[in-house]
């Protein structure tokens, strides 16, 4: 997938046009007669904007380190992982696990191994510090949630580069956590589900940078009436178990529950 090009860089790129009229990037030549449309954007760094409705950030019941690292694994391939544990689909999607396990549905054994599941208690406040140990930056996003940006620095701790916000953080959705440096945001968990936080480059994503907050189970099952006939028939028609475990089966019973591949030692 990135045979040929910078590890850092998208293998295609483009121009998006908000008006007809607007004026395109000029062209730049790269040699051989070829020409290349491309800019160069400074990173932004959105923990100085002000809110317009100015809300205090919660508090801290639960604490959440994530490291990022790229590495290859004992599969011989690249991976992409929060704490060394790359995300991998289960055969049951989550949220029927949650709706079909009863009392089991706040064990997180239940959703997978590779789902990397954390169980939030419903209206606990939330603290992820997400520390970037790649040569990559990453766009991360939250499902479910809006989060405050409480604090940004650097991996090499260098008080310089430490910023903190206000006293009324920004609120986002996404927030990109450049190449050696870490990010803190907030959230309180008022939204009972089933939220994946994810690297917003797809091709991260589907490398394994991704996890899953399993939020408030019991609101999850006492909240969702019916599910819409055509949601099981359409699992029912790819074949996708919709209650149950990770594994489809009873409990916890998990055999073959997979947890590979594993990083490799100095890769």
């Amino acid at each position: 997938m990135q045979a040929g090009v910078e590890r850092a860089e998208i293998p295609h790129t483009g121009t998006v046009e908000y008006a007809p009229n607007a004026p395109l990037i000029a062209p730049v030549s790269i040699g051989n007669g070829k020409t290349n449309t491309t800019m160069t954007w400074d990173f932004f760094d959105d923990i100085d904007m002000v809110p317009i409705e100015k809300i205090p950030s919660p508090g801290v019941n639960k604490w959440m380190p994530l490291e990022v690292r790229t590495a290859i694994y004992d599969d011989r391939r690249e991976h992409m992982a929060f704490n060394n544990r790359t995300y991998w689909p289960p055969l049951v999607p989550s949220l029927f696990t949650a709706l079909t396990t009863g009392y089991q549905a706040y064990f997180p054994d239940v959703y997978g191994f590779k789902t990397y599941p954390v169980i939030l208690d419903h209206l606990e406040d939330v603290e992820v510090a997400i520390f970037n140990m790649d040569t990559n930056s990453h766009p991360f996003h939250i499902h479910g949630h809006n989060f405050f940006i409480i604090v940004r620095g650097t991996i090499d701790k260098n008080p310089k580069n430490r910023r903190e916000a206000v006293s009324f953080p920004m609120r986002r959705d996404t927030i990109t956590v450049p190449a050696q440096s870490y990010a803190i945001v907030r959230f309180r968990a008022d939204n009972p589900g089933v939220w994946m936080m994810h690297c917003h480059m797809q091709f991260h994503n589907d490398q394994g940078l991704a996890m899953t907050f399993i939020e408030a189970p019991f609101q999850i099952i006492n909240n969702t009436g019916k599910l819409p006939d055509q949601l099981l028939k359409n699992c029912n028609a790819l074949g996708i178990p919709t209650s149950g475990n990770a594994m489809g089966r009873l409990g916890l019973d998990l055999a073959n529950d997979p947890r590979g591949p594993y990083p490799l030692a100095g890769f």
